[in-house]
């Protein structure tokens, strides 16, 4: 009986080493392929427990040879003589009869014999093909043989076949059943697997604290896996309360034992100071070893320290290019993304728009929010080799916008404003600006003061005006301190104060506005808000037309014709004497956008100072601004009054268009006639 269990022992023996260096060096390859699919699946610098999913081999194959020649030491001669052979031919054979038929033959024979061990590693024959052909259920049978005689690896494999659906139905409640059998056996892998279903709640009822309980176990045990899950534990405070030093411990321990994701962890809790004090020099140097072993992240973490220079290297646009690429040809998205960059900006590399291109809309159809931003763009003006497509910049400022995107946002509320890819929708134009908007974008913020204050396709309400531009005006954005000083000079959704009103006038002048400057001039020549300076004020109006101001030029309208733009020159000669003719034809380059930005309510007030002065032509214009509610509120009776008015002076539009002009003033008194 002795003698037939030593021959079992042996046969199983010299599968080892018929076929030991390829078995773990095909171990070593999955543990490593394993890591890289874990890798892609998460972000920079967070992962899930990692769940160590591989069918495991017996490991104590060298322990097991040691024992087992010690016992036929103590054998009697006749069974000693029998094995001499075999023992010398085991040792020898090392590294020169590395034959997986041969180790298969000897698995075979001795799983059939009942030895558990060598059933669970037939099973991993079975399982990865290995001198037969690949074959799941007979592997997941030999697991199953070797469960049954109590082998824990073998408990193990068959808890990763349950979960995985190897040779059998997947039945993750089966898994954790097997995974536990394992566990109490000591198995770390086990154990570090039980962990990762209570964490997770598969199989098992979710337990943060039972999770940490495996973790902890295995850890002990020195399984790299299990102290990498504990130090995630410790750093987010799952299942345990936070402690950022333990976590950094447990990472090192993992990264130790050379587990590529816990030494990028730990290069991250160097860069971060998690646990420990910041040491640029020892993350850089992890992240380096981590990415030349292939890990994309790193890569990519590498090719931003050379792209930005930090202190523990200098700035390197080749070597930026070199390790973006190595990640982006993994498929990391970041990198992916930043190559475009380069591409796009020549960093490290030859300009090339079309690969540039290429990468943003893969990074774009992989969701990268700001990839699908940048082709929004591309489309938008025909850059990146790309000709102008609105339909396509619009559906990527979509996909980028409805991944909150604030810029993205704020251009597809452009897009649906002013029907740009799609058809005019003011109201989710509105939508859209007002979620930028409370994002902090201040361009967003402004257009929404804009449509309050105009009622253009919504209610207006200028209260809600004066809040949006204010809020606009707070991030600096010269144009809101501009629209916000109109407010205030004009009471629109707030007391009238002139002196607020120069104030962010004069912001928004300092800013280089140009329209600020004209408007800011003009108070400076009046008085308006500040003490008169005339000087002062000729002088803005000479920055706001490029011109070289001297001081004496404003003595002199001809010279001032000569030197400024006509907008300037009508600027200078209403302030100098609130000039009608000058009055209107503000008023006028205000309405048609000339030289200044269109402006309905600034219009309307140059109008009507012009007016006020008995100018004809301005009174109907204000009659017709009364009429549609343009820069001012709907007034049917205020607009009949003044087209009475200008009818009676004269205005030069009722003479070229007498029928037109008539029917409105029919129309009008019908309408007045009616009320009464």
């Amino acid at each position: 009986m002795y003698q037939l269990i030593n021959i079992i022992i042996s046969k199983y023996l010299l599968s080892f080493h018929y076929y030991r260096d390829i078995i773990l060096d095909k171990n070593d390859f999955m543990v490593k392929n394993l890591e890289n699919v874990h890798v892609m699946s998460h972000g920079n610098d967070q992962f899930e427990n990692f769940n160590g999913l591989k069918i495991n081999l017996r490991k104590d194959e060298i322990n097991i040879m040691e024992k087992y020649f010690d016992s036929l030491d103590k054998c009697p001669n006749e069974i000693q003589s029998d094995y001499i052979k075999k023992k010398e031919s085991v040792e020898y054979g090392i590294g020169k009869f590395k034959d997986k038929y041969k180790t298969l033959e000897f698995y075979s024979i001795s799983a059939e014999e009942g030895n558990s061990s060598a059933q669970n590693n037939l099973g991993y024959c079975y399982q990865n093909g290995i001198g037969i052909t690949k074959d799941e259920k007979q592997a997941f049978n030999w697991f199953l043989n070797a469960a049954n005689k109590g082998d824990v690896c073998a408990k193990y494999n068959v808890g990763i076949c349950y979960q995985n659906g190897i040779g059998i139905n997947k039945d993750e409640k089966k898994a954790f059943e097997w995974y536990l059998e394992s566990a109490k056996g000591e198995y770390s892998y086990a154990q570090n697997n039980l962990g990762n279903l209570y964490q997770n709640g598969k199989g098992v009822e979710k337990d943060l604290e039972k999770a940490v309980y495996w973790y902890n176990k295995a850890a002990e045990s020195g399984n790299k896996f299990a102290q990498y899950n504990l130090g995630n534990c410790y750093k987010n405070g799952n299942g345990i309360k936070k402690d950022e030093r333990k976590a950094f411990e447990y990472y090192k321990k993992s990264a130790t034992q050379e587990y590529l994701i816990a030494q990028f962890e730990l290069g991250n809790c160097y860069n971060k100071g998690i646990g420990i004090i910041i040491d640029n020099v020892k993350a850089f140097e992890l992240y380096k070893i981590v990415a030349n072993k292939g890990y994309s992240i790193a890569q990519y973490n590498l090719g931003n320290y050379y792209k930005n220079g930090y202190n523990v290297v200098k700035k390197d646009d080749s070597k930026c290019f070199k390790y973006y690429k190595k990640s982006a040809d993994q498929g990391y998205l970041e990198a992916q993304f930043e190559l475009g960059n380069c591409y796009a900006k020549g960093i490290g590399a030859e300009v090339d728009k079309v690969k540039a291109f290429e990468l943003y809309e893969i990074a774009a159809e992989k969701g990268h929010v700001i990839a699908q931003y940048n082709l929004g763009n591309c489309y938008k003006h025909g850059d990146n080799n790309v000709e102008k497509d609105k339909r396509k910049c619009f559906e990527y400022y979509k996909k980028s916008a409805y991944q909150g995107h604030l810029e993205a946002q704020f251009e597809l509320g452009c897009c649906y404003y002013k029907g740009i890819g799609t058809e005019v929708d003011k109201t989710k134009a509105l939508e859209l600006f007002r979620l930028a908007g409370e994002g902090g974008h201040k361009k967003a913020q402004n257009n929404l003061g804009a449509l309050y204050c105009n009622g253009n396709g919504i209610e207006r309400d200028l209260e809600k005006a004066f809040y949006w531009f204010s809020k606009a005006a707070e991030n600096g954005y010269r144009v809101a301190q501009y629209n916000l000083g109109e407010c205030y000079e004009l009471g629109n959704g707030v007391e009238k104060d002139e002196v607020k009103a120069f104030e962010f006038y004069n912001k928004s002048a300092n800013s280089g506005y140009k329209n600020a400057k004209f408007l800011l001039g003009y108070f400076y020549v009046n008085g308006i808000g500040t003490e008169i300076n005339k000087e002062k004020g000729f002088e803005l109006y000479y920055k706001a037309a490029g011109c070289h101001f001297d001081v004496t030029l404003f003595e002199n309208d001809e010279l001032i014709v000569k030197d400024l733009d006509k907008v300037n020159y009508w600027y200078h000669k209403a302030a100098e004497n609130d000039n009608k003719f000058a009055l209107y034809k503000l008023g006028e380059f205000y309405e048609l956008g000339k030289g200044v930005g269109k402006n309905d309510i600034r219009s309307f007030e140059f109008y009507k100072k012009s007016a006020a002065q008995g100018f004809a032509d301005a009174q109907y214009k204000i009659g017709y601004y009364y009429e549609k509610g343009i820069g001012t509120n709907i007034d049917k009776e205020k607009a009949f009054e003044l087209y009475k008015i200008a009818a009676t002076e004269g205005n030069v539009n009722a003479h070229k268009s007498p029928v037109d002009y008539m029917k409105k003033l029919k129309t009008l008194l019908l309408k007045k006639r009616k009320k009464k």
